[in-house]
């Protein structure tokens, strides 16, 4: 190959360039596929820098003019100059400090640099270099030169700011333990070590000779190998990991990470705004966040069940539900605490409300279950005293007074069993065995007793079957039975009451001879106030069978009777009894 020279000791770096190439090519791959975040930037460009540090250097190796030479040394020092500051931004971008990486910094880093690559062209001879010339070093020909006062003092500020970035690794390593120290000891050491070598030639320290062209850029690529192993071995680059990171930076709840001495090591924004905490939360000791569970929390079992706080933000109080969950190796050993916080206390002002409006319907239940019932069936009562005292013109008005007593009597029942379904939801009653053929046959008493004009038949025998209900059936069949009377046109009212069983159900069918409901009604009619036809009463009642039955498991439905009125039909579960 004219013009050049190649010799075995260059494989070496050759084989440096390569991992440059490869490392900065993978790099690059991965920002084009995935997210672009600092750390994985910085890192592409700290191997661009010592890529063209390296490439450079194998040109200047294997050339054989000065020309081709001194060319090829003065453009390494693109990559040896630049390695510095991006050592700097990469270790900046693992901590609490890539804030600062932004274009503002990357902008002063530039205009920084510029002198030097500028002085480097500058004719006939460089003012970093004290005459530069071609020497030979074995089977190399190599640029040699003095260094100027200059040259040394950019080198040595370049590499001062490595070692700030170096410096600032293992600082965030130590405060922050959800940082590797086996990853940072193979990235300090890749790239420190080097470092070391490149500043121990330039000041001629070293025990032996060499051209610093060839030893400075491949043992920095080598040390590049072992950055790409602690950035793919720690998952600098993995999908997984970033998703991880953004999924917890970007959630509503709040996230603390804790060691096992109850130091906070990691934290996202949203636990800082749910505590109310201006200053960052890593370093700060649990206890001094949540001081009465502190133990309990940091306990040895692997999950402690969650639990509720309040804080106090200067605004409000905040009421917070705490969950946690202990992360150990796989040899069973503790490494800190996982506490996610969710702000519940919106839900709890809505349990409080919910609570004094179900106070509320107890008083209501109560006084309807005593008082109101109590004093209109005393109006009832005298009602009855005094026909025998009442003439033919005030027995009409008597009459009303009656029935509208009575009416009001089964509207409080109606209103009563309503509260009832009501706090049994709060309180989840349990279901119990109901037996069907004694609530029927009590209800069938009351209904007969009520309404002594109404002919009340039984078709066939009423099976004893228990029923999975509890106490309020006999409000299902109470509203059903009172409904085929008082919605009844006829004269003489008549109800034919049936049941019967089959597959683990039993089927109650209650018929009348009244005015039937039409085909449109027949799913309208259990809805909330439907009343029906003709109805002077709530609409409650067959919107509280419905209520009843569904929570039951069963179901309610209304048909055609033949020839003429409607029969509502209840099919209920059976109680296992087995």
């Amino acid at each position: 190959m004219d013009g050049f020279q190649f010799h075995l000791p260059l494989i070496l770096i050759v084989l440096a360039t390569s991992v440059g190439v490869l490392t900065t090519v993978y790099a690059a791959y991965y920002l084009n596929r995935y997210e672009r975040t600092k750390q994985v930037v910085t890192f592409t460009v700290l191997a661009t820098t010592i890529t063209i540090w390296t490439f450079f250097a194998l040109l200047q190796l294997t050339a054989t003019t000065y020309g081709q030479s001194y060319w090829a040394y003065k453009m390494l020092h693109f990559g040896s100059f630049t390695t510095a500051p991006a050592v700097l931004l990469y270790g900046l971008s693992m901590g609490n400090a890539r804030r600062w990486v932004n274009w503002k910094t990357t902008a002063v880093i530039v205009l920084l640099l510029s002198p030097v690559f500028v002085l480097l062209f500058t004719d006939p001879t460089p003012a970093l270099f004290e005459n530069p010339h071609l020497m030979s070093f074995g089977a190399f020909s190599v640029i040699d030169h003095g260094n100027s006062l200059l040259y040394i003092s950019y080198l040595s500020a370049f590499y001062i700011i490595a070692t700030i970035g170096l410096s600032y690794i293992v600082y965030q390593t130590w405060s922050d333990q959800s940082l590797s120290p086996s990853q940072t000891a193979i990235l300090v050491s890749a790239i420190f070590a080097p470092m070391l070598l490149s500043v121990a030639h330039t000041f001629s320290l070293l025990p032996f000779e060499t051209p610093g062209t060839i030893l400075t850029p491949t043992s920095f690529s080598v040390g590049m190998a072992g950055v790409g192993y602690a950035a793919f071995r720690y998952e600098t680059f993995d999908t997984k990991a970033l998703a991880r990171s953004r999924t917890i930076e970007n959630m509503r709840e709040g996230y603390l990470l804790v060691d096992t001495t109850g130091r906070i090591i990691d934290a996202n924004q949203s636990a800082r705004s749910l505590l109310g905490v201006e200053s960052p939360l890593t370093g700060m000791q649990l206890s001094d966040l949540i001081p009465t569970r502190d133990g309990q929390v940091l306990g040895e079992v692997e999950t402690t069940p969650s639990f509720e706080t309040q804080v106090e933000t200067g605004t409000e109080t905040r009421t917070l539900e705490i969950s946690s969950s202990n992360f150990t190796t796989q040899t069973d050993q503790t490494l800190g605490t996982l506490l996610v916080i969710q702000d519940i206390t919106t839900r709890k002002q809505a349990q409080q409300q919910l609570e004094e409006q179900r106070n509320n319907l107890e008083l209501l239940n109560q006084v309807l279950r005593h008082d109101i019932r109590n004093d209109l069936q005393v109006v009832a009562g005298y009602g009855d005293l005094l026909t025998d005292y009442v003439d033919e013109d005030g027995a009409e008005y008597l009459t009303t007074l009656r029935e509208s007593a009575n009416h009001s009597v089964e509207l409080t029942k109606t209103a009563r069993d309503m509260a009832d379904v009501m706090l049994s939801r709060e309180d989840a009653q349990p279901q119990g065995q109901v037996n069907l053929r004694n609530t029927l046959e009590q209800e069938l008493e009351k209904i007969e007793s009520e309404y002594p004009d109404a002919h009340i038949v039984v078709e066939g025998a009423l099976p004893a079957v228990q029923i999975q209900a509890n106490q309020m059936l006999d409000s299902v069949f109470r509203n059903l039975l009172s409904n085929a009377v008082q919605h009844n046109d006829k004269e003489v009212p008549e109800v034919s009451v049936s049941a019967t069983t089959h597959d683990m159900r039993a089927v109650v069918r209650i018929a009348d001879n009244g005015p039937g409901v039409p085909d449109s009604q027949k799913q309208e009619i259990f809805g909330e106030g439907e009343k029906g036809l003709d109805s002077s009463g709530t609409g409650l009642g067959l919107y509280l069978v419905q209520e009843l039955v569904t929570h039951y498991g069963g179901e309610v439905w209304v048909e055609d009777n033949n020839p003429e009125g409607a029969v509502f039909a209840v099919e209920l579960p059976l109680a296992n009894t087995s």
